[in-house]
């Protein structure tokens, strides 16, 4: 963990100098979040009593350890064995603040009662991963640049759903490129109406999805009128019942989605009698009342501009970058499931998977292009075997064992770290006469 820092100041270096070659543009980015599980076994998932027992339990071990009696016949299996029992202990305790906090969310003492935590990684939740079904995860938020896919931002978070994670990789973008984004893009998740408000008043362009939200044509009881039967009146401000009775505005208040509720109520005499009584308010003797709810002006004008050609089609290339990362970290480097524990650690985990992409499509984007073919198909001397020109004259960086590729990505990884980027040099303008055979005579 004494690495984080270090790791963290890598990362921003690479990002400037992707951004000197002009691979990052500020321009526009897409934002999306996937769920890879903990390593932690649903059946570690304890409630507060039991974990209770278990620390107990685990602390009694702690304390016994240095029992003459009891002490092993190799040095090294008995530090293991040690170690192994103080970071059990160290997780127990870590659970305990985590469960608080749990337990902080819900109301009342049965609800409070039913939380638990998993003893293995205190810090991961239970969410439903895209496999089905539930497990012990975290939420990993990444944010690319919509330019060639490279990633600008990542973090890992504890909540289960997108819901107020986009201003907070806004804030990480900022830091990391030392200016805002222009264009953030981003799904239904993190479309909210206080998110839209928030991305208004910092001047981001920001597009996404948002279903409608209109309680007037929500679903009732059963046997009972829908808020849709009720006839809404704009200019006196007012609704309208099957029977032809008045709804007056009774109060407003805003909703944190940007949107603003109006409660309306019926007068108790005007409910007690009238042939839809059962329908309309069977059981209640102060008179119905329906909830109606307004968007705001942002909303509003967020929904307009999502009408219109640019936006849509801006909108619709948001899958093939930013979820196209998530892709490759999980099938090329295979992290579908975290192999540390800890938020911290699991968070370098991240960072270092993000870092590795980066770098490889740093090399892949800077690779030379093949030499078009030309002239007829000679024979080679020495194999009797025919072999095309364009075979022949291709770049030697194209001919090279895999063994040898991976030794001077390697060496470029080792050379950047090591010696540190170039960030004062121009811009490179001709990535075709880029090769790779020229990093192998770094010294290191």
């Amino acid at each position: 963990m004494e690495k984080q820092k270090e790791l963290d100041e890598l990362f921003t270096p690479v990002l400037a100098a992707l951004r000197k070659e002009g691979l990052i543009t500020r321009e526009q980015g897409m934002q999306d979040g996937t769920k890879s599980k903990a390593q932690a076994s649903v059946r570690s998932y304890q409630q507060e009593q039991t974990i209770g027992e278990h620390l107990e339990r685990a602390r009694r071990r702690v304390a016994e350890r240095d029992d003459p009696g009891k002490e092993e016949s190799n040095s090294r299996t008995k530090q293991a064995r040690a170690r192994g029992r103080r970071e059990q202990q160290e997780r127990l305790e870590n659970a305990l603040p985590e469960l608080e906090q749990l337990q902080n969310r819900k109301h009342g003492e049965k609800a409070k009662s039913q939380v638990g935590v998993s003893s293995s990684d205190p810090h991961a939740r239970v969410m439903h991963p895209s496999d089905g079904g539930l497990a012990l995860s975290y939420h990993a938020q990444i944010a690319a640049a919509a330019a060639h896919g490279l990633m600008v931002g990542v973090a890992v978070t504890q909540e289960a759903n997108d819901t107020g994670q986009l201003l907070p990789a806004v804030e990480r973008i900022a830091e990391g490129l030392q200016r805002k984004p222009e264009q953030r893009v981003a799904d239904a998740g993190y479309t909210t109406g206080a998110a839209i408000e928030e991305m208004a008043e910092r001047k981001v362009d920001f597009l996404g999805s948002m279903p409608r939200e209109d309680a007037s044509t929500g679903r009732s009881a059963p046997q009972r009128l829908p808020p849709s039967a009720f006839i809404f009146q704009p200019e006196t401000n007012r609704s309208v019942c099957p029977e032809g009775k008045f709804l007056r505005h009774e109060r407003y208040w805003k909703k944190e989605r940007g949107l603003v509720s109006r409660r309306y109520w019926a007068q108790a005499e005007d409910c007690r009698s009238g042939a839809r009584k059962p329908e309309g308010c069977p059981e209640n003797r102060g008179g119905r009342g329906i909830l109606r709810l307004e968007e705001s002006a942002g909303v509003l004008a967020f929904r307009q501009k999502m009408e219109t050609a640019e936006a849509r089609g801006s909108y619709c290339r948001r899958g093939r970058v930013v979820e196209f990362c998530h892709a490759w970290i999980k099938s090329k480097l295979g992290l579908r499931q975290f192999h540390v524990r800890g938020l911290l650690k699991v968070q370098m985990e991240m960072l270092w998977a993000c870092l590795t992409y980066n770098l490889q499509q740093w090399i892949r984007l800077r690779k030379p292009l093949p030499t078009p073919a030309t002239g007829s198909i000679q024979k080679t001397a020495g194999r009797g075997k025919r072999q095309n020109r364009h075979e022949q004259h291709r770049p030697k960086s194209q001919n090279l064992p895999r063994a040898t590729k991976t030794n001077l990505r390697e060496t470029f990884l080792h050379s950047f770290c090591l010696n540190g980027a170039d960030l004062d040099a121009p811009p490179a303008t001709n990535l075709t006469n880029y090769n790779p055979q020229i990093i192998s005579s770094t010294k290191y």
